[in-house]
C-alpha cells in the first residue's frame, strides 16, 4: 500500500494559502495599506515570496504535485489501471465540487453583488461576476470550458484534461526521460499553435484551450517522470543545501519552466528528513493541506462576497474578514462535499463496479 507523504500534504496547504493570500491583497481599499502592499510585492518580486504577488507559481506546484502523486498512486496499485474507471473516478473527483462551488459562486453573486460598487473594486478585473449566469455560460463552466464565475476554475479545467487518462504513464515505467521530452514537445506545440508562453490561463475559444491544456502537459510531466524515476533520493547535507538553492532560485524567476523546476526540488527537499519535513507534517499545516483543494475552490467566492457586505463600513477590514471566512468555510465544503465525491469515486472505483461484475 502506498505511504502517505503527509510533507505534501503539507505543501499542498501552503499553496492554497499562497493563493488566497494573492487574491485577498488585490482587494485591499486603495490608500497608504494598499501602498505598502505593492511596496513589498515589488521589493518581493525577485524573491521566492514572488507567489504571493502573482500566485501562478504556486499552481503549477499544484500541477507537478498531482502529476507526482498521481503516478505513485498507480505504481503503488492503489488507483485502477482501468482507463475508464479512472477517468470516472477523476471526473468525479473534480467535477462534483467544481459543480457545488459554482452553484455557491452563482448563489453568493444573485445574494450580494453590487455592479456599481464592483466597478470600483482594487482587483475587480481578476473576476467576471459582471456576466449573467446564464444557462449556457453555466453549462460551459460545468465542462470547465470558461471560468466566467469562479476565475480558479481555470487551472482545474487544464488539470482535469491532462490526468483523465493517467494510467497510461504506466507504460513508461523505467523511460521517465522519455515521457518528460514528450511532455516538453505538446508544451512547445502549444506555443507554436497560438498560446502564449508564461501567461496562459483558459482562452475563450475551445480550441485554442485545448491548446492551452497541451502547455500545461509539462507540469503534469514533470511530476509524473519524478514519480517514475523512483523512490526519491536521500540527499547528503551538501546535496540539501543545494537542492534549497536551487528551489530558491528556480521560484525566484519569473518563468514558468523555472516554477516546474522548482517544484521538483522544493518536493524532493522536503521529503528528506530535517526540520522543514517535520514543520511540513506539524497537525495544522497537514490539515490546511487536507482541506487545500475545498479551500482553493470557493476562497474566491467568499472573499468577492465579504468584500460586498463589509467593504462600505469597514473597508480595510475586507480582506482580512474575507481571508478568515474563506478558512472557516473551507473546512465544511470538505466535509459537506469534497470528502463525499471522494468517497463516491472510491466506490466507483472498488465495490460499486465490482458488484455490477459479479454473476447474479
Amino acid at each position: 500500500m502506498e505511504e502517505r507523504l503527509l510533507e505534501l500534504d503539507g505543501l499542498r496547504g501552503l499553496a492554497a494559502l499562497a493563493v488566497l493570500l494573492h487574491h485577498a491583497l488585490h482587494l485591499l481599499p486603495p490608500g497608504n495599506v494598499q501602498r505598502a502592499a505593492e511596496a513589498a510585492s515589488s521589493l518581493l518580486a525577485a524573491t521566492p515570496l514572488r507567489v504571493v504577488e502573482t500566485g501562478r507559481p504556486a499552481v503549477l506546484f499544484f500541477f507537478v504535485l498531482s502529476g507526482f502523486v498521481l503516478t505513485r498512486a498507480l505504481l503503488a496499485g492503489t488507483a485502477p489501471v482501468s482507463l475508464l474507471v479512472f477517468a470516472l473516478q477523476r471526473s468525479i473527483r473534480i467535477l462534483l465540487p467544481v459543480a457545488v462551488a459554482l452553484g455557491l459562486s452563482v448563489s453568493l453573486r444573485l445574494v450580494v453583488f453590487d455592479p456599481a460598487a464592483a466597478e470600483t473594486a482594487p482587483g475587480h478585473h481578476l473576476y467576471t461576476w459582471f456576466l449573467d449566469p446564464t444557462p449556457l455560460r453555466l453549462a460551459a463552466e460545468l465542462a470547465l470550458l470558461r471560468n466566467d464565475f469562479n476565475v480558479v476554475l481555470w487551472s482545474l479545467a487544464h488539470e482535469w484534461r491532462l490526468t483523465l487518462l493517467l494510467p497510461l504513464v504506466l507504460l513508461f515505467r523505467g523511460r521517465a526521460a522519455l515521457l518528460l521530452a514528450l511532455a516538453a514537445l505538446a508544451a512547445a506545440s502549444s506555443v507554436l499553435l497560438g498560446v502564449a508562453e508564461d501567461e496562459v490561463f483558459l482562452p475563450r475559444d475551445p480550441l485554442l484551450g485545448l491548446a492551452a491544456t497541451l502547455y500545461f502537459a509539462l507540469g503534469i510531466g514533470a511530476g509524473v517522470a519524478l514519480a517514475l524515476a523512483g523512490p526519491l533520493p536521500r540527499l547528503t547535507r551538501d546535496q540539501a543545501l543545494a537542492t534549497a538553492v536551487g528551489a530558491v532560485a528556480a521560484f525566484s524567476l519569473s518563468s514558468d519552466l523555472a516554477s516546474y523546476a522548482g517544484s521538483v526540488l522544493l518536493i524532493l527537499l522536503a521529503s528528506q528528513a530535517g526540520p522543514l519535513r517535520n514543520a511540513l507534517r506539524r497537525r495544522p499545516v497537514v490539515a490546511l493541506g487536507r482541506i487545500s483543494f475545498s479551500l482553493y475552490l470557493i476562497h474566491v467566492p467568499v472573499l468577492l462576497a465579504v468584500w460586498h457586505l463589509v467593504e462600505p463600513q469597514l473597508p480595510a477590514a475586507a480582506t482580512v474578514l474575507g481571508m478568515l471566512a474563506a478558512l472557516a468555510a473551507a473546512p465544511l465544503f470538505w466535509l459537506a462535499v469534497e470528502e463525499p465525491a471522494r468517497r463516491l469515486a472510491r466506490w466507483l472505483g472498488g465495490t460499486g463496479l465490482a458488484r455490477r461484475k459479479r454473476p447474479a
